[in-house]
């Protein structure tokens, strides 16, 4: 059934401008037909609109799958079966050989994230422009997507239980890239990757540049450091899900959440060629998703937003309704278009599709002291009684960058004087690091500690790891300095 058009304005049930749209609601929706070049770097404008967008377009509203239909299960990459991959190389192929002008098509996919993710669209009702990433939009868009591309690939070939695999980089089983994915003879292979990251090369989920561990120690590493984004530092909405982003040039905001900083734009960078300027293709977003991987790589964050919100049985979900009302446009199998809003895709039940439960060892993870506590506060007050650190340039008052700039080009000590009351102590403790301001246009990655004793034991294995701030640039959708909450 038609339900309205793509106008500038919100729409009623009959496809009329509605009252409510008028008042202006602080729900984030886009103007599908304001549709313009963007950069995908700061040095490449792309074009990646959709043909035929400046007309309005007649849609649908989402409906949930009928419930009696059998649940799709997702499971990880590294364990799927010789005919489960026949099958998905056969539908990615089918995919990969429609036109472009078929927006079921692999070009029309992955330009999808191009144009969400690069400020192609500008918002209704606003010539503020929308993207997605850095805010709370950051997994219901992305479920949105990966929802559709999987319905549409099962229906290619006939079969209403196909679902996508999920790179599971949080598990040692899963902690190298998939085998399926190397194969230069199946659809799933790409050549704009990191050589050298290929297996048996194990994923650094906090990565940087090359360390060169052992597999062991990587792994190790690698599971504390997923302790600390699912667990230790995401024990508050904010600081899982991003900062709350309302409509209009006046709602914008840009502070990511645990898992989006890392491992999302870490493994993102990992995986792009080095070969390429801005280590196309996963290494940008514009590009990313011409990679087959993405939609695996997705499908894991899509799953640990599930254990995330299991964890703290869906207490501290969203409740706010101009979340649950922002919304979208995808292209189903059946090619029509489709109006789907937030609090649409929170239930992966009603959407039709679970994950295969794997075992979770990060869960076991804590960190550890790099020093016993009571010889740690003994280190800390002879550094701050013999003022060792004021010897060094690198160490400032957190007062002094309210009001003077610092280049981060090396390792920046702060004292933060401890505001918390009393009453206080058993609230979540958030230290904010705000006004992050990113030049040029590559990925910019570093780590914070807090209360740290010596820059030899700096680790995410050790409990004064705070957090960790990777940035993938956009190359012009948001400009605005960063905030980077760390729990």
């Amino acid at each position: 059934m038609i339900l309205g058009k793509l106008e500038g304005w919100s729409l009623g049930k009959h496809g009329v401008i509605t009252e409510e749209g008028k008042r202006g609601t602080k729900s984030v929706g886009p103007n599908m037909t304001s549709c313009h070049p963007s950069y995908g770097r700061k040095d490449l404008l792309v074009d990646c609109c959709p043909p035929g967008f400046q007309s309005p377009l007649p849609f649908v509203d989402f409906q949930f799958p009928d419930p009696q239909s059998p649940l799709r299960i997702r499971r990880p990459a590294h364990a799927v079966d010789v005919d489960y991959i026949s099958k998905y190389d056969k539908a990615l192929s089918i995919m990969k050989s429609l036109p472009h002008h078929d927006p079921r098509s692999f070009s029309r996919q992955a330009n999808l994230h191009c144009l969400f993710c690069t400020g192609a669209y500008d918002q209704q009702n606003s010539n503020a422009p929308l993207s997605i990433h850095r805010t709370w939009l950051f997994f219901p868009w992305h479920r949105m997507m990966i929802y559709f591309h999987e319905r549409i690939l099962g229906s290619l070939i006939g079969d209403e239980t196909f679902a996508l695999p999920y790179w599971a980089w949080d598990i040692p089983q899963g902690m190298v890239i998939p085998d399926m994915y190397t194969n230069n003879s199946s659809s799933f292979y790409h050549t704009m990757r990191d050589v050298s990251h290929l297996p048996p090369q194990t994923a650094d989920l906090n990565y940087v540049s090359d360390t060169n561990l052992i597999p062991e120690d990587q792994i190790d590493i690698n599971l504390a450091f997923m302790y600390n984004q699912m667990v230790s530092g995401a024990r508050k909405t904010e600081l899982f899900m991003g900062c709350t982003y309302k409509a209009g040039k006046e709602g914008y905001c840009n502070g990511p959440g645990t898992i989006e900083l890392a491992p999302h734009n870490a493994l993102h960078t990992w995986i792009g060629s080095s070969l390429n300027p801005g280590r196309e293709d996963m290494g940008k977003f514009y590009s990313a998703a011409k990679d087959p991987i993405f939609y695996a790589h997705h499908a894991n964050i899509d799953r640990l937003w599930e254990v995330w919100r299991e964890a703290h049985k869906q207490q501290l979900d969203i409740k706010d309704p101009d979340w649950l009302d922002s919304f979208f446009y995808f292209y189903d199998e059946n090619l029509r278009l489709v109006r789907v809003k937030v609090g649409d895709v929170v239930d992966t039940i009603k959407l039709g599709y679970s994950y295969e439960q794997v075992h979770r060892p990060w869960l076991n993870m804590r960190p550890k002291p790099s020093y016993p506590p009571k010889l740690a506060r003994q280190m800390l007050k002879t550094k701050e009684k013999n003022k060792l650190e004021m010897l060094s340039r690198t160490l400032v008052s957190s007062s002094e960058l309210d009001t003077h700039v610092r280049a981060l080009d090396a390792s920046l000590t702060v004292k933060v004087r401890n505001h918390w009351r009393k009453k206080e102590k058993e609230e979540e403790k958030v230290i904010v690091v705000h006004g992050i301001e990113v030049k040029g246009d590559a990925y910019v990655k570093f780590d914070v500690y807090v209360n740290l004793i010596d820059q030899f034991k700096i680790s995410p294995k050790f409990r004064e790891f705070a957090g960790t701030f990777a940035h993938i640039p956009d190359g012009g959708a948001g400009k605005k300095k960063i905030d980077l909450k760390l729990g």
